[in-house]
């Protein structure tokens, strides 16, 4: 397990690329250490969101 595949599978894993399994599998860690890796890498990496969340119009509610 090097530094550099760690932080790679914990941004893979923030991006939604990989999931917490393949995260872990990639660095070569146990998914409990991936996780204690995630909390406290101190990146910031937004919510996922679905396609029906997304607001179409934004300004909409403005102009009403």
């Amino acid at each position: 397990m090097s530094g550099t595949q760690v932080r790679t599978a914990v941004a893979l894993y923030l991006n939604g690329d990989l999931d917490e399994a393949e995260a872990a599998r990639h660095a070569g860690l146990s998914r409990a250490q991936l996780r204690q890796y995630v909390r406290t890498c101190g990146s910031v990496a937004p919510a996922p969101t679905a396609a029906g969340d997304a607001d179409p119009d934004p300004d909409a509610d403005a102009r009403s």
